[in-house]
């Protein structure tokens, strides 16, 4: 017969065992529970503040390319009109920033209440077509006399070729923007205006072994003469007028939305190639996280491209564009106000 403190040790190690079960359940559980839900609301707030940090932008037939631009190198700027540095290159996040509120007592809908002043993009630009033309005498002065002497005209001329950054914005626009939060998912419906200017200038970009900074002198903007120039027509009464172009629609940005489009079925763009190896446009939304973070994407078709006529003919070689689709990738995050 077995003694009863025996069976009474063994009741006791079998309960202290399930206890131990139930408590190594229970961290699991938590841990589990710790985990980011991406339905799970970010702590935003019943107002908010939406600020975008990169951007991706993609026009059909006219370019692919992000904000801020790598594209644009670091360099001492001078604007040739005043003779001094500008910083009118450098972009600094937040890109964009709407500040938004509640509609309702219990909110998922809002509605922009307030915005930060608009802030130009740029991005080179590469059309062809457009000739290399060498640094005028007064440029390779300029650029010569930033660096201080050290270098010889001839050396910067040879080194020196002309250089556009197409100047986009966001406009400001009538309509209301609204937004939803749900959980993770947020959306964003405005309309949508990106508007361009074209700034002209030189770049100098130092040879190999030579330790001077990279010089550009912004000359001026594309103006609707030199366009005419470089399509071989007459510069009319208006040669004077500085180019700007645009592209208008409605749109609704959203973290479900993707947009994706194989390169090899999409036409060259004309203002700047596509990337080398890149095989397709891949703009993917992705849910807001618990810090607030998001991708939102929309796109739209048949958008209509206003610009002067001779640079549509320059550009694109037609005089109209009937297929043109714009899309964009937003990411940034969003903050309690």
């Amino acid at each position: 017969m077995k003694s009863t403190n025996r069976v009474n040790a063994f009741a006791n190690r079998v309960w202290a065992s399930a206890v131990l079960a139930l408590a190594l359940a229970s961290l699991v559980w938590q841990a589990a529970g710790a985990q980011i839900n991406p339905n799970e609301a970010p702590p935003v707030g019943r107002n908010f503040t939406q600020q975008a940090t990169h951007l991706r932008l993609y026009m059909r037939h006219y370019a692919l390319f992000e904000e801020p631009d790598p594209g644009v190198p670091p360099a001492i700027y001078i604007d040739a009109a005043t003779g001094m540095p500008t910083d009118e290159l450098q972009l600094a996040p937040p890109l964009e920033s709407f500040g938004f509120a509640p509609i309702g007592p219990n909110p998922t809908d809002y509605v922009a209440v307030s915005s930060a002043p608009l802030k130009q993009l740029p991005y080179v630009v590469s059309p062809p077509g457009f000739p290399p033309l060498p640094a005028p005498p007064e440029v390779v002065a300029a650029i010569q006399g930033v660096l201080g002497g050290v270098l010889d005209a001839n050396t910067i001329a040879a080194n020196t070729s002309p250089f556009l950054v197409a100047m986009g914005s966001f406009q400001t626009t009538p309509g209301t923007i609204q937004a939803q939060l749900a959980g993770g998912r947020f959306a964003v419906t405005r309309d949508v205006e990106f508007q361009v200017r074209v700034r002209i200038g030189f770049l100098f970009q130092p040879p190999q072994g030579i330790a001077v900074p990279r010089v550009g002198i912004l000359t001026g903007w594309l103006t609707r003469g030199l366009v005419d120039q470089l399509i071989g027509v007459q510069p009319g009464a208006n040669a004077g007028d500085m180019v700007v172009y645009d592209w208008h629609t409605t749109m609704t940005l959203s973290t479900e939305n993707r947009y994706v489009r194989p390169t090899a079925t999409e036409p060259p763009p004309v203002a700047d190639a596509f990337p080398t190896g890149l095989d397709a446009i891949e703009f993917l939304g992705r849910p807001v996280d618990k810090a607030g973070r998001y991708t939102i994407v929309g796109s739209a078709s048949a958008v209509p491209f206003e610009a002067p006529p001779e640079l549509v003919q320059f550009l694109f070689g037609t005089t109209t564009l009937t297929d043109v689709e714009f899309a964009i990738e937003e990411s940034g995050i969003l903050l309690p106000t």
